[in-house]
């Protein structure tokens, strides 16, 4: 997983909510407000603090997976997911389930690229 993708994710999606649809250019982060709000009735508990470090994570090990999500995978992802989030995120079945979608979406809009500061 590639660390730095994920705190410049991490980062752009946490302040994602106080930006105006309009003023976002950033395709992934419109997709996980989007995404967000329909997992939202199914996860109430789940603040959008937590469920964006699931969509940094996805955003940062889908290209190490180059999206396959086998059995092996998934393990691997679970037991990462769970040293990386400690207890903050939500539980793996809710993040493994963000990403997935997340995934999907980058599997057909291409994969998010480091920004060079």
């Amino acid at each position: 997983m590639d660390r730095q993708l994920y705190r410049a994710q991490l980062d752009t999606l946490r302040q994602t909510p106080r930006r105006t649809t309009a003023g976002n250019d950033d395709a992934f982060a419109a997709f996980t407000l989007y995404d967000y709000g329909r997992r939202r009735r199914l996860h109430p508990d789940v603040a959008w603090e937590d469920a964006c470090r699931a969509y940094a994570f996805a955003a940062a090990s889908h290209a190490d997976h180059a999206g396959d999500l086998d059995l092996d995978t998934e393990l691997e992802l679970e037991d990462h997911w769970e040293r990386l989030s400690g207890d903050a995120g939500p539980d793996w079945p809710v993040a493994r389930t963000l990403l997935r979608e997340a995934w999907r979406w980058l599997d057909e809009h291409g994969a998010i690229q480091p920004r060079m500061h």
